[in-house]
């Protein structure tokens, strides 16, 4: 059941000069999540930070990509964390911005609903939903490395699979299962895993399908 009432906390670090825009886009990434999920975090925190250090230490890690601006930590259900050292955002940037905001609350949501749920499935409701899918179709050398006997994500590190397509490929099996069964039941598949080890498989299995015919639809949609 949704809490009533959700608290939202930002903290900044001295000298961001776009609070206006998180704050906005934060309470927008909300609104439109407490419509698609029947649970959410009854509170969040919004961690602003423009110095990259201070980020990285906030998150503790030492190293990290310099695509990595936005983070939540592993199950965590109520902290996200970004890093923008924009005076201002261009018409480009805000739109990625509001993405990257809508992808990481979405862990949040993901996080209460199943903690247990893999890597890449987590990233791909996450992409899905905020509509990061920028490579509409696969290429077979990526499918390869990823979906070992064409089974995606099977024994498969998330760090790998990022490396070769990974977010674009979670999302699109992420598309492609709600349009076949459904947003409403599709959560409730993902959401009645919670005692179990789900995986690729789980979804169709969820439904009375074999996941051969499911695998080889998608495959037949997104593989060229």
């Amino acid at each position: 059941m949704k809490s009533k009432k959700q608290r939202i906390k930002f903290v900044f670090e001295r000298g961001i000069l776009q609070k206006d825009f998180y704050i906005r886009n934060t309470h927008s990434s909300i609104r439109k999540l407490n419509k698609l999920f029947s649970v959410s975090p009854p509170f969040i925190e919004v961690y602003v930070f423009r110095n990259r250090l201070s980020f990285l230490k906030a998150i503790h890690k030492k190293l990290a990509p310099d695509w990595l601006v936005a983070y939540v930590p592993p199950k965590n259900t109520s902290s996200i964390y970004v890093f923008s050292n924009k005076e201002k955002l261009i018409a480009k940037q805000a739109g990625s911005y509001r993405q990257i905001l809508l992808h990481e609350i979405t862990h949040l949501y993901t996080n209460i609903l199943n903690p247990n749920l893999p890597d890449w499935l987590k990233e791909g409701i996450s992409v899905y939903i905020a509509a990061q899918i920028f490579k509409p179709s696969i290429v077979i050398v990526d499918w390869k490395k990823i979906a070992q006997k064409d089974i995606p994500f099977k024994r498969v590190s998330w760090k790998f699979a990022a490396e070769h397509n990974g977010y674009s490929i979670a999302g699109l099996l992420v598309m492609f299962s709600v349009r076949r069964y459904g947003w409403e039941k599709f959560i409730t598949a993902i959401r009645s895993s919670r005692s179990t080890r789900f995986s690729i498989k789980s979804i169709p299995l969820y439904f009375g399908e074999k996941f051969e015919p499911f695998i080889a639809e998608f495959k037949k949609q997104f593989i060229n």
